[in-house]
């Protein structure tokens, strides 16, 4: 199977796991900048409550801009590394207000694709994930932003190779008008069961496409990731102990989640019928 026709597979099993998304583009282009800026190396939580107050206390962008730094800072304190990021917001405030006489980004929806990107990427601290979201997020184009939920989960589908940078692996790959909700359900698989350590293979919808999970299977047992028993099983240790098991498939998944383990093989060779 194709990246292209895997990366297919795993959007439709998604949205079958988790729904439909909902969420359609849309929004204020500024806002959506400013609110991902504050994201970066923080939780939801810290980025919402940070922007929050950041609003209640300059209503308008305006009001960001001529305000001292230090209190830019402080509204902005929740959200971590609050100097870097104070400094950021004024810098893309300022730049805005130099080059286009207003606080606005909506002469984006005029512009070609490449000549966006290449806009919101000439800001400072604005890398592509931030500019794919706004692109994405904000005017429904075709971008596929990655962030480090995404990077992790598609390393370990075997889409992106250790040293590849994950946009440009796997941007000829997502499926088209799938970009959002692909995006927000990888994120949502990232963090609830493809964790960074102790991930729930057991309760992931796409164990079969997984290189991290098959990579510990022997051939044999990899058609029972997606049903049948498992027979008895030998389970081979980091440190060269073997054991023997008899478990349920989610047995099975949770096993080859142990970073302790190093491979799983059937205690006695599999009839055909078995290895079904």
């Amino acid at each position: 199977m194709g990246k292209s026709e895997k990366l297919v597979e795993i959007a439709a099993r998604l949205r079958a796991h988790y729904g439909p998304s909902g969420r359609r583009p849309g929004g204020d282009l500024l806002d959506i900048l400013i609110g991902t800026i504050l994201s970066h190396n923080t939780s939801d939580l810290n980025r919402d409550r940070a922007y929050a107050e950041l609003r209640r206390r300059f209503p308008r962008w305006e009001e960001v801009l001529t305000a001292p730094v230090e209190e830019v800072e402080e509204a902005i304190r929740g959200a971590g590394l609050h100097r870097q990021r104070a400094r950021r917001i004024k810098q893309v405030l300022s730049r805005l207000s130099e080059e286009r006489g207003e606080l606005s980004l909506g002469f984006l929806r005029a512009l070609p694709d490449g000549e966006a990107e290449r806009w919101l990427l000439s800001l400072p601290g604005v890398g592509k994930k931030t500019a794919y979201i706004v692109l994405l997020f904000g005017l429904g184009r075709h971008f596929f932003p990655v962030d480090t939920h995404i990077a992790r989960v598609t390393r370990r589908l075997g889409l992106v190779g250790e040293r590849e940078e994950p946009h440009a692996a796997l941007a000829p790959h997502v499926p088209r008008g799938k970009e959002l909700e692909l995006h927000l359900h990888l994120i949502r698989l990232g963090r609830e069961v493809c964790r960074p350590r102790h991930p729930r293979c057991q309760a992931c919808p796409l164990p079969d496409l997984c290189r991290y999970v098959i990579s510990k299977l022997d051939p044999a047992l990899r058609p029972l990731l997606r049903q049948g028993t498992p027979p008895p099983l030998l389970v081979q240790y980091e440190g060269g102990d073997t054991e023997p098991a008899q478990v349920d498939r989610a047995g099975l998944l949770a096993l080859a989640a142990d970073p302790q383990v190093r491979y799983l093989e059937p205690a006695h060779k599999l009839s055909p019928k078995e290895g079904r």
